[in-house]
């Protein structure tokens, strides 16, 4: 799985205006002004080289590469795994990756190196056919959120948009910083949600900064 992995991960990690390189099938370096800094193994191990230590930016471009890491590898496992998905009525191939209480979680691998399509349908009343497709473009955790919530499997209830984790964001942020002073439990707590949010929500700070410049600003 290495070779799709690797080539998956590094389209992505283009489009956030980060390069990157594989070497063989061995690892995927990724640059930092020019210069490897950290790399990818092929079992989705994120490794900081020696001259990213003690680096903030090389510390940042860790955690960003990680989070992305960790989610192409998930599907470009589960995509290579799993059947084909067998529904009338269906013109092109999809993998099935998941099928519980009505709805389906398929996916689809985009011809020459364009990426991945995710999609859940319901079947109709005698599992011949799928309709209403909700359709995700690269973002797979988006597609099981709603394969959970159309399959009964969570409460839509129980999910969090990323604007509303945004706000929570906003707010555990000031109440941890200029709120009033906090015992070690609430502390730990409240950088334990912050920590999930940034790993929930992977563009959470261009939309800090999005919020932030809408704020009316003080005249002095």
């Amino acid at each position: 799985m290495g070779n799709k992995f690797f080539a998956e991960l590094s389209r992505r990690l283009n489009i956030d205006g980060i390069e990157s390189s594989a070497i063989d099938e061995k690892r995927l370096e990724v640059f930092l002004h020019g210069q490897p800094v950290l790399f990818v193994s092929p079992a989705n191990d994120v490794f900081l080289l020696p001259v990213g230590s003690k680096n903030e930016e090389a510390s940042e471009l860790y955690h960003q590469v990680a989070v992305a890491a960790d989610e192409v590898y998930s599907y470009v496992e589960a995509m290579q795994n799993a059947p084909l998905l067998h529904a009338s009525g269906l013109h092109e191939d999809f993998r099935l990756l998941a099928d519980f209480g009505g709805a389906v979680l398929a996916g689809q691998e985009r011809e020459n190196g364009q990426g991945y399509q995710f999609v859940t349908w319901i079947w109709d009343y005698d599992r011949t056919g799928v309709s209403h497709g909700h359709y995700y473009e690269d973002d797979f955790q988006s597609a099981k959120q709603d394969f959970a919530v159309r399959s009964g499997l969570i409460p839509r209830a129980q999910l969090f948009t990323p604007e509303e984790l945004t706000e929570l964001y906003r707010s555990a942020e000031h109440w941890f910083y200029e709120g009033p002073e906090l015992d070690y439990k609430q502390q730990e707590a409240i950088q334990e949600a912050r920590t999930k949010i940034e790993y929930t929500v992977p563009d959470l700070q261009s939309r800090l900064e999005q919020v932030q410049s809408q704020e009316p600003q003080m005249n002095l």
